[in-house]
């Protein structure tokens, strides 16, 4: 008789209920992982609202930590009792962006939750070996489900090398923006802008290192940045914000030969897009997918050493069985929230 486990079912867009489903079962080079805690991201707020194709019935979730309760034929690097962190990135580790270390960008790939129909909004999902990553008892179930959105931005800086003494302003302060901004005044940036339209996510961003902090709603920030960079504007500008406004602020605040990372997700087109400052002032810009499973290790590191602290993003706290609610609230007041996260 096949064992039942509670499970966030999404059968069509806004509709969410709990229901009893099978099990998974852990086969040869894989754990079963008991979720604890899974942070709720804006991909799953879309997915939720219909703007990604997703196949029905689906349950959503990919930032989650866990215990693994089972372990499948030949795994020898995990036992049942490790808590682990699993990387919601799949890919086929045999086309030519997987063999060449871009296994983020496989064609085959995909997302737990939204390309296939298993996410960690339940109790248990069995995933290979090399999805999961340990992390110690001093970081609680709850700070570990962030650590997925903090190994992003790893990853996006990465790609643009930040050096002592750059100048870098993060536009919105979102819990990725503010965590754009502590990584960054880490990596020795100075001085580190941060913009929001909200001012105690600006207070915060302070916290977390921000020298200069511009309220959006009361100044232009275009304006703020080159009067405090003695108009020169700033190395690096890092677009957090996912929006058109931002991204045209980019292209205006960052200096001649600077670069701009385009981290905020942009679904839709930006009408009347400016490219001319890209010749006059040869910017370079940045996209950045997701992450690779090389850059959980540091983000762990940077969390169990207290070097980043994300107790603070988490601003809101769910069951399972307030999914719902915990999606429509995220969904409705973006403003009030950091990081929503359901405990399972």
């Amino acid at each position: 008789m096949s064992e039942k486990m509670r499970a966030a079912i999404l059968r069509a867009p806004f509709d969410v209920m709990i229901d009893k489903i099978e099990k998974p079962k852990v086969g040869a080079g894989e754990v079963l992982v008991r979720i604890k805690s899974s942070a709720i991201c804006g991909t799953d707020v879309e997915i939720y609202r219909g703007k990604y194709k997703v196949k029905y019935p689906v349950f959503m979730g990919h930032e989650a930590p866990g215990e693994i309760v089972e372990v499948g034929e030949a795994v020898n690097r995990f036992k049942p009792g490790d808590r682990v962190i699993i990387n919601p990135i799949l890919y086929c580790g045999k086309c030519q962006l997987c063999l060449t270390g871009k296994r983020n960008l496989c064609l085959r790939g995909g997302l737990l939750g939204r390309d296939i129909a298993k996410g960690t909004y339940a109790e248990y999902i069995s995933v290979p070996d090399h999805m999961v990553f340990k992390f110690p008892e001093s970081i609680s179930y709850k700070e570990a489900a962030l650590i997925e959105l903090l190994v992003t931005v790893y990853h996006a800086q990465k790609r643009i090398k930040i050096v002592p003494g750059d100048s870098v302003a993060v536009l919105g302060q979102g819990a990725s923006g503010i965590l754009h901004t502590r990584l960054a005044k880490l990596s020795g940036a100075y001085p580190v802008i941060a913009t929001s339209r909200s001012e105690w996510k600006l207070e915060l961003a302070r916290k977390y290192g921000a020298d200069i902090i511009v309220n959006a709603k009361n100044e232009n920030p275009v304006e703020s940045i080159l009067k405090h960079t003695n108009g020169q504007g700033v190395d690096v500008v890092i677009e957090s914000a996912g929006s058109p406004i931002t991204i045209k602020q980019a292209l205006e605040m960052v200096k001649p030969g600077g670069t701009i990372l385009a981290f905020g997700v942009q679904l839709t087109p930006i009408d009347k897009f400016n490219l001319f400052p890209l010749y006059f002032k040869e910017i370079t810009i940045v996209g950045s997918r997701a992450l690779t499973g090389e850059e959980f290790e540091p983000s762990i590191k940077l969390v169990a050493s207290g070097a980043i602290d994300v107790k603070p993003l988490i601003t809101h706290e769910f069951t399972l069985e307030e999914t719902k609610k915990a999606l429509e609230f995220v969904d409705k007041s973006p403003g009030s929230v950091l990081r929503g996260v359901i405990n399972i």
